[in-house]
Order: C-alpha cells, then sequence, then structure tokens
C-alpha cells in the first residue's frame, strides 16, 4: 500500500528545497550567465508554478496528520511559509515584496521544509497514523 501521507510530506519537502535552491542559485548565475539566460531564470512564472504546485501538496500533506495530530503549530507554519511563497509570486512589479521575492522566497521554502518535516516526523511516531496506514 502506498503511504500518501509521508510521500506528500516527502514531495514537499522536495519542492520547497527546489524553490530554495533556484533562488539561492539565482545570484550565481548572474554572474556565470549571459543576460537571456539570466532572464529566463529570474522569470516570475517559475516563482507562481512553484507557489502554485506548492499549495495543493501543502495541503494534501497538512490535512491527515492535522486531523489526527491536532499540531494547529504545524497547520500555522505551513501557512506562513506558503503565504510568504505566494506573496513573492503574486507581488506586483514595483512593489515591495516584488523587491523581496528572493528572501521571501527563501524563508517560505525554509519554513515548508521545517513544517513538513515536523508533520513527516509526527507521523512517523503516531500510532493512529500507523493504524491509517500513514506512519512510514
Amino acid at each position: 500500500m502506498i503511504n500518501y501521507k509521508s510521500n506528500w510530506d516527502r514531495l514537499g519537502i522536495a519542492l520547497s528545497v527546489v524553490c530554495m535552491v533556484h533562488c539561492l542559485m539565482l545570484p550565481l548565475a548572474v554572474l556565470a550567465l549571459p543576460m537571456i539566460a539570466v532572464q529566463w531564470l529570474h522569470v516570475g512564472a517559475v516563482h507562481t508554478l512553484m507557489a502554485i504546485v506548492l499549495v495543493p501538496v501543502a495541503v494534501l500533506a497538512l490535512v491527515p496528520g492535522l486531523r489526527l495530530h491536532r499540531k494547529w503549530g504545524v497547520a500555522g507554519a505551513m501557512a506562513m511559509g506558503l503565504g510568504l511563497l505566494s506573496t513573492a509570486a503574486f507581488a506586483g512589479e514595483g512593489s515591495v515584496a516584488h523587491e523581496w521575492a528572493v528572501p521571501l522566497t527563501i524563508a517560505g521554502g525554509a519554513i515548508l521544509v521545517v513544517a513538513h518535516s515536523i508533520n513527516l516526523r509526527l507521523c512517523r511516531s503516531c500510532p493512529a497514523c500507523a493504524e491509517h496506514g500513514d506512519g512510514h
């Protein structure tokens, strides 16, 4: 039987790390690549796509664990991480959030990695999750 709960958390961690790496590598890409490639890397569509993908993954990972564990702090952390990522992804040109897109994305991704990791750890140590097939 596939363990959807653990897989959603693992996917959420992986996508959040990819998002953070993208933003951390951007300054290096600016120095290393021609201007055309840099523009491709910084296209807002990348941030928008990541935000659109991360939201359902976070919800699918969180809801089953939240029903069993009632750890609202994990839900709050995921909401905060998604909020920071979404703010960076959907900020209008010229806004303060647009200027801070990279730090907001890195912070949001880091918070999501921590929240998914805690959620995964809670499910691994929870007898109710093991009973529902969500514990490993």
